[in-house]
């Protein structure tokens, strides 16, 4: 059988190879829109190591995908203990106000955001608070270990008193 000039007569994989589309990957602030949350509650959780998948884009900017954020919503509702049909349900109805305000967006950067959704923010405000406690512990067990090594001891007293 001929091979084809246009593989140059290697063997074909049937690989695929998805280029990254701009459409599928959202700024900071368009994803919050998307989320339906604050962009700094979006900043509070990429800070403490929880939220959406987020990458870096060429530029150095944190951009997210739209797959990613629709998974993260899903999994909030999921632990909610709400049925994907109503989270269907949820998500068509703010999707008119949602798409208005990233059109907003992209028209000009400075546009006012629109008001979160409230079981969005009641739904991070757990990871926030999860997330936040552990790095609060693990700041405190290193200014308590900063502080027992730089305290003064009854050694340390008794060498420098000399």
């Amino acid at each position: 059988m001929p091979t084809s000039t246009r593989n140059f007569g290697k063997k074909n994989t049937g690989q695929l190879f998805h280029l990254p589309v701009r459409s599928r990957t959202l700024s900071l602030r368009e994803a919050a829109i998307y989320l339906g949350l604050t962009p700094s509650r979006l900043r509070t959780l990429a800070f403490l190591g929880t939220g959406p998948q987020r990458h870096r884009s060429s530029k150095g900017a944190t951009v997210y995908q739209r797959d990613a954020l629709d998974h993260y919503v899903a999994t909030l509702h999921e632990r909610a203990g709400i049925s994907t049909a109503e989270t269907i349900r949820r998500r068509a109805e703010r999707a008119p106000a949602r798409d208005d305000a990233l059109r907003e967006l992209l028209e000009d950067p400075n546009t006012n955001l629109p008001e979160p959704d409230p079981f969005m923010m009641l739904a991070t405000n757990g990871e926030v608070c999860e997330h936040g406690v552990f790095l609060m512990l693990k700041v405190l067990a290193l200014f308590g270990f900063i502080m027992l090594c730089i305290s003064s001891t009854p050694l340390l007293r008794a060498h420098f008193n000399q």
